[in-house]
């Protein structure tokens, strides 16, 4: 009889773990994208990260057929110029024309060549219950015998608002350059928030409330936005479970950006209605940083567009009036976790100042998370190992 209990016991305990396996299998797909980052954010926090950052140049072409068989420039006798001014000149022009044709094939060209060599490769590590993170970014030219690389490992401590640079790749040249005032050696450079102004900045705060703002943001995108796809192939070198695809425009984009702003901004504000006189911060270091937010927050969302007759301001206008999408893919695990993230679009090259030649930048950014636990770092910076640039210039 009790052997019969434990048999009904254990289907039990299994049909229940089945149940639940089911049901955060069976999450809609904007809920699983929701659920995964929140992860990232507040329990898998602590993990080691790779990937890749890529362009492609994607040239139109509207060259003139006639435009290869140009060799000498069109020129005008003394005779006739006075007779003909009319016919040179739009000789010229049209030989101008086929000339800066041939002069914008020769760009895309070299664009194009250059797109398929060059690359970012990237790893790094996030540990957030201690405030830190690291990335190495990789500038990379390879191709028939050459290879350019340039490594600048990156460390940031949310702890003392400090950004750590290994300029090595550069600076073990710089040392060495006549009257150079500031030799850095094997050192890191250091850049941080003067301690006087840190020491009113309520990050803590701001990190508490950065998942909810992510939430609310993604929240604010069209649930039928998001949509559960068969894993591709760069899925299954991840070992994916499942795949979620989130196609937006930039218009969400922004409205994203805009949300996730201002949840930051209310959140800040209702913790600083709730603090106490014994709170470390002040009100007023609240509604500092709750100000700059807002300011972000209105360029986002700002119709009339404030920064309009900025590079910044006629940057995102081109963006509000695009209608390109933007490919973001979520790979999980069985558990639910995201464990890689790729994001993929199509930017116009006029919108980057480029006017000439038309065509396209393709962007493909690709990341894969390994939660260890123990997240490897490989950057220790300490005051005796770092030179804080900001102090040494007077900042």
């Amino acid at each position: 009889m009790r052997l019969k209990f434990t048999k009904i016991i254990l289907m039990l305990v299994v049909a229940g773990m089945i149940s639940a396996c089911g049901n955060k299998t069976e999450k809609s797909p904007d809920k699983m994208v929701r659920t995964g980052i929140q992860r990232i954010m507040t329990e898998d926090n602590q993990f080691n990260f790779s990937g890749s950052y890529q362009t492609e140049f994607i040239i139109q072409n509207n060259e003139d057929k006639n435009s290869s068989e140009i060799t000498e420039p069109i020129i005008a006798s003394e005779a006739s110029a006075s007779e003909e001014y009319d016919d040179d000149t739009s000789e010229l022009t049209e030989y101008h024309r086929k000339q800066m044709d041939l002069y914008n094939k020769s760009i895309g060209q070299f664009l194009g060549q250059f797109g398929k060599s060059f690359s970012v490769p990237f790893t790094g590590a996030v540990d957030m219950k201690k405030g830190v993170m690291e990335v190495i970014p990789e500038v990379r030219y390879e191709d028939k015998n050459v290879l350019i690389s340039f490594k600048f490992p990156t460390y940031l401590d949310f702890n003392n608002l400090s950004l750590y640079l290994d300029g090595s790749a550069i600076t073990h040249l710089s040392d060495t350059m006549p009257d150079n005032k500031m030799v850095i050696g094997d050192k890191y450079m250091q850049f941080a928030v003067p301690q006087d102004k840190a020491q009113h900045i309520p990050v803590a705060d701001l990190l508490k409330s950065l998942p909810k703002s992510v939430d609310d943001g993604y929240a604010s995108i069209d649930p039928s936005a998001f949509k559960k796809v068969n894993v591709d192939e760069f899925g299954k070198t991840l070992e994916a479970k499942y795949q979620v695809n989130l196609n937006t425009d930039y218009a969400s984009s922004l409205k994203y950006n805009t949300v996730l702003l201002q949840s930051l901004s209310k959140t800040l504000k209702e913790t600083a209605a709730k603090a106490d006189k014994n709170n470390k911060y002040k009100p007023e270091d609240y509604a500092l940083l709750g100000n700059i937010i807002d300011a972000l927050a209105s360029i986002y969302s700002d119709s009339d567009n404030a920064l309009a007759d900025t590079p910044m301001g006629a940057y995102l206008e081109q963006l509000k009036n695009k209608s390109n999408l933007m490919a973001n893919n979520f790979y999980f695990d069985s558990k639910g976790r995201i464990i890689g993230v790729r994001f993929k679009t199509d930017l116009p090259m006029a919108i980057t100042g480029m006017e000439e030649p038309k065509g396209t930048i393709r962007i493909d950014y690709k990341v894969r998370m390994d939660y260890t636990g123990s997240p490897k770092f490989t950057m220790q910076p300490t005051p005796q190992n770092s030179i804080n640039i900001g102090a040494r210039l007077g900042w």
